[in-house]
């Protein structure tokens, strides 16, 4: 099949986070099954460029921000929208990682009106939302592409939930991220501390991190705490709190770092921490997972239940408390870190690979549903 993936931003320190590496992971494994994949997305590069990695290509465009208060929703790429308009009469589908933002949407609409065959996958991006911006983008973009998608993809029941809310009539399809099943790397001898590797955003809660940190090292003073991401809000005060409580050589906020670097922060972590509430289906969680890095994180995760299920990490109620006594279990009780590690390996293997991720999305793109086409004809 000749396929193209659509995801909003692609950029060295991987400020957007997980849909790209669910998008670049698919159609790496995509391309090592002998199919022609392209992906498409905006970039903070200032001229079109072209990448070929991992059997696909990946083509990126030059971003505009229409308003920098809207953050990635304010964003646009015309270059895009005319370059995939352009390569339609080509493909055999199109699978966009959906968003309220100025780059899926008009992709998603060029690729509706060509009438060629259309997924989206909106990773828990587009829910019931309170802003009032979101109604006319709704009515006029965000509907009419969940209604005409062959396959709307959701991680879990809630997403479900929501884009039915939004389109009683969407074609959903259950499909979970994956990951590559690897050697997990041994935990002896871990130098690299207690991580959180997110964008210090609000609802990622890197207060909440800092504060628990602040707490585990009145009993554990040598040890390291690190956060990893690129500043959405929460940097000052994260940089205050730092200052405040006089643990600057404790406690160190990094910035934002290239993807290719994550996998070896997490594989020296002694633990990973995300304290946010409302995640889905984060691949940090995951990529922890195969680094055998214990995780600790919070009842709203999307995948908590199951990850109580696997015994895959230790699920708390997200308060400062909760977070910073996981951190000390997990410091002190080897029982406890052997028993998550094996708890995400079982995870990893029964519902997590790529390839039987890959697998469930190819049923999907060469399922037909004759009434729909019958429909969209």
């Amino acid at each position: 099949m000749k396929i193209a993936h659509v995801v909003t931003y692609v950029s060295p320190d991987g400020a957007f986070g997980g849909p790209v590496r669910v998008a670049l992971g698919q159609a790496a494994e995509l391309a090592s099954r002998g199919h022609d994949v392209t992906v498409f997305a905006a970039s903070p590069d200032k001229a079109p460029k072209v990448v070929e990695q991992d059997g696909y290509r990946l083509l990126l465009f030059p971003a505009r921000r229409v308003h920098r208060r809207l953050g990635f929703a304010g964003m646009r790429a015309d270059g895009l929208t005319r370059a995939l308009r352009a390569s339609l009469p080509a493909l055999d589908l199109v699978h966009v990682h959906l968003a309220r933002d100025l780059v899926t949407l008009p992709a998603a609409r060029v690729v509706r009106k060509a009438g060629v065959r259309l997924v989206v996958q909106p990773h828990g991006m587009i829910d019931r939302s309170q802003n009032p911006l979101a109604i006319p983008i709704d009515r006029w973009e965000t509907k009419p592409s969940l209604s005409a998608a062959a396959a709307v993809l959701t991680l879990t029941a809630q997403e479900k939930a929501d884009i039915r809310s939004i389109v009683p009539e969407a074609e959903v399809r259950s499909i979970g991220n994956g990951i590559k099943v690897g050697v997990v790397p041994p935990y002896e001898g871990r130098e690299g501390g207690i991580v959180f590797l997110a964008r210090l955003h609000p609802r990622k809660r890197p207060l909440v991190f800092v504060e628990a940190a602040v707490d585990v090292l009145e009993r554990h003073p040598d040890e390291r705490f690190i956060l990893a991401g690129p500043d959405e809000g929460e940097g000052e005060k994260v940089a205050q709190m730092i200052e405040q409580a006089g643990l600057g050589d404790r406690i160190t906020w990094v910035g934002p770092i290239e993807p290719g670097q994550t996998d070896a922060l997490l594989r020296n972590a002694k633990a990973f921490v995300l304290p946010s509430f409302g995640e889905v289906f984060p691949m940090t969680v995951l990529e922890s997972f195969s680094a055998g890095t214990p995780v600790i994180t919070t009842s709203s995760l999307g995948i908590a239940d199951r990850c109580k299920h696997y015994s895959a990490a230790i699920v708390t109620d997200g308060s400062v408390t909760a977070i910073a006594e996981a951190i000390e279990l997990v410091l002190s009780s080897t029982e406890q870190v052997v028993a998550l590690r094996e708890g995400a390996r079982r995870f990893i293997e029964s519902d997590l690979s790529i390839e039987s991720v890959v697998d469930r999305l190819l049923e999907i793109y060469e399922s037909r549903d004759e009434q729909r086409e019958k429909i969209n004809a």
